[in-house]
């Protein structure tokens, strides 16, 4: 999938209504970008200074996944650094309307051949030790564990430090 290619699916089993697309995010995007960063997390939130800046000028991308009234249900923001095989997910969110309808794993799939796309073969991301249900979502998507960062989060829970190798 190229960055700006729109990626049109059908709902997983019937969980969400009608069809959406994957997208790269646009700065008309930056207050339900926010909206779902507060309503997802209660702390470590990029507010839309930062998500302003990650859309014009960081080396990575924004995924945004869209309903088909054009609201958006959830985004990732993937990273790239020059001269590594590793993306890093840098965060995803889904709004709460939309949890466990699969919205996550349409984001977390697209960030993915996005990055095989832009010729990285392994992905990492660091997630809160007590976050159940995304340590499931990332294992269930092949993610395995490599490390800890003790203390990691604003109110000092630790983070799980988890990789895949990405094939076409």
């Amino acid at each position: 999938m190229r960055a700006d290619r729109i990626v049109r699916y059908a709902p997983l089993g019937g969980a969400l209504s009608g069809s959406g697309s994957v997208r790269r995010a646009w700065r008309d995007d930056l207050a339900a970008l926010v909206a779902i960063e507060n309503a997802s997390f209660p702390g470590d939130r990029l507010d839309r200074r930062r998500f302003r800046y990650l859309l014009a000028h960081a080396h990575g991308v924004i995924l945004v996944d869209t309903a088909p009234d054009a609201s958006l249900r959830g985004y990732v923001l993937l990273l790239f650094r020059s001269n590594s095989p590793i993306a890093r997910v840098y965060s995803i969110a889904t709004h709460p309307h939309y949890l466990g309808q699969g919205v996550a794993a349409r984001l977390l799939q697209a960030a993915e051949q996005l990055a095989l796309d832009h010729g990285h073969s392994r992905q990492r991301l660091e997630i809160r030790v007590d976050n159940t249900p995304s340590r499931t979502l990332f294992g269930r998507h092949g993610y395995r564990e490599f490390g800890r960062h003790t203390a990691y989060y604003h109110d000092g829970m630790d983070a799980v430090r988890l990789e895949k190798p990405l094939q076409r």
